[in-house]
C-alpha cells in the first residue's frame, strides 16, 4: 500500500478546493468508460462542484472521449510536443552503415537490455535500417509514452515501479507536469515484454543458426564412405575439436537424448515450431535431457566421436515435414 500512498500524496497535494475554481492552469484526463465525474474528483481530490464550474458542466454525465479539464494551483509543465521529448538522461543516435543495436549498446557502455527498455517498441534487434533514430539510456529501465486517461498512479501500479524513483528519473517538480504522450523512464524496470517477442522475432529472422563451428568434412546429398553407412547423407559433418560445445540450432524440445544404435553414437533430437526436427550426432558428452525446452543457441551437447566416426565432428540433420533437408540453406 505504501506505494499507491506515496503517490496520491504526491498526485494530491495540491490546496483546497476553494482554490481551484479561479485556476487558470489545468491538467487534461480524457474520460475513459467506468469514469465519472465523482471518480474524477476523488482521484485528483478536488470537487464535483469546481470540475462542473471549470468544464462548463450543467449536469455531472460525461462521456468515453470527453476531456476533462483538472484545476490546480501551481502550474508546472505543459503539453507534450507533437513529437515526445527524451526523458532527463537519453540521448538520440542515428544508426549509420554498420552499425546494429548491439553495436551501438557497446558504444555508450550499455546492455541489449537497456537498449531494448528504451526502444521497446523496435522491429528487430539485429536488422534496423541505417538512419533509424534510437534512445541511449542511461541505465537499465523502460521508456513509456502515457496514454490519453492515465496517471501517475496507473504507471506506478501497472509496472511496479517505485514512485520516488519514477519521480527523480523523469525530474517531476508537480504530478500535472505530466501530458498524454510523454514518454517516461521506469528504472530499473526489465522490457521483459519488448525482449521475449524480439527474441522470437530474432529466430524467424535466423530461424536456424550453426550448432558449431568448424570445417564442413561431408555435405547433404548421396556418398558411399562404406562402413556400413547409408550411400544418401541425410545431413552436414561439421569437424571441430573434441569437447567444443554444441547449441541447438533452433528453440525448442529435446525428445530424444541418449545412445543410438543407428550411428550415430550420442544422438539429440529436438523438435521446434511446425513439427520441425534438427537432429545431432556423435557427442562425447550430452548436456539436456528428454523433455527439456532449449533456446536457440543453448548449449547442448560437446563434440566427440561415438557411434560410426572417423574423428571428433559433428553430424547435423534437418527435417521439415518429415522429410531431411540440405542444412545448408537453411543455417545463418
Amino acid at each position: 500500500m505504501r506505494p499507491k500512498r506515496t503517490v496520491l500524496l504526491f498526485l494530491c497535494a495540491l490546496g483546497a478546493s476553494s482554490q481551484f475554481a479561479a485556476a487558470e492552469s489545468y491538467a487534461l484526463r480524457t474520460v475513459v468508460p467506468g469514469d465519472s465525474l465523482g471518480l474524477i474528483a476523488d482521484r485528483y481530490r478536488v470537487s464535483v462542484d469546481d470540475l462542473m464550474v471549470v468544464n462548463g458542466l450543467s449536469s455531472v454525465t460525461i462521456h468515453p472521449g470527453q476531456v476533462i479539464k483538472v484545476p490546480y494551483v501551481a502550474a508546472v509543465g505543459g503539453p507534450a510536443e507533437a513529437t515526445a521529448a527524451p526523458p532527463p538522461g537519453f540521448r538520440w543516435h542515428t544508426l549509420g552503415p554498420g552499425e546494429s543495436l548491439s553495436t551501438v549498446a557497446g558504444a555508450y557502455g550499455v546492455s541489449i537490455e537497456a537498449m531494448v527498455g528504451a526502444n521497446p517498441d523496435i522491429s528487430s534487434l539485429d536488422r534496423l535500417p541505417v538512419g533509424f533514430e534510437l534512445l541511449v539510456p542511461p541505465a537499465l529501465g523502460l521508456v513509456v509514452a502515457l496514454q490519453p486517461g492515465e496517471s501517475l498512479l496507473d504507471v506506478v501500479e501497472r509496472h511496479g515501479v517505485q514512485p520516488e524513483a519514477l519521480v527523480r528519473a523523469n525530474e517531476l517538480r508537480s504530478p500535472f507536469d505530466v501530458a498524454p504522450g510523454m514518454l517516461l523512464f521506469l528504472p530499473g524496470v526489465r522490457p521483459t515484454e519488448a525482449m521475449a517477442r524480439l527474441e522470437k522475432v530474432r529466430e524467424e529472422e535466423n530461424r536456424y543458426v550453426w550448432p558449431v563451428h568448424g570445417r564442413l568434412t561431408s555435405y547433404f546429398g548421396p556418398r558411399n564412405l562404406g562402413m556400413g553407412t547409408s550411400s544418401f547423407h541425410r545431413g552436414v559433418d561439421v569437424a571441430a575439436p573434441w569437447g567444443t560445445p554444441v547449441v541447438a540450432a533452433r528453440s525448442g524440445t529435446v525428445t530424444y537424448a541418449g545412445w543410438s544404435n543407428q550411428g550415430y553414437g550420442n544422438l539429440i533430437k529436438i523438435r521446434h515450431a511446425g513439427n520441425a526436427e534438427t537432429w545431432y550426432g556423435h557427442f562425447s558428452s550430452l548436456a539436456v535431457s528428454v523433455g527439456q525446452y532449449v533456446k536457440q543457441g543453448q548449449v547442448i551437447g560437446y563434440i566427440g566421436s561415438t557411434g560410426i566416426s572417423t574423428g571428433p565432428h559433428l553430424h547435423f540433420e534437418l527435417y521439415e515435414a518429415g522429410r531431411a533437408i540440405d542444412p545448408l540453406a537453411h543455417l545463418r
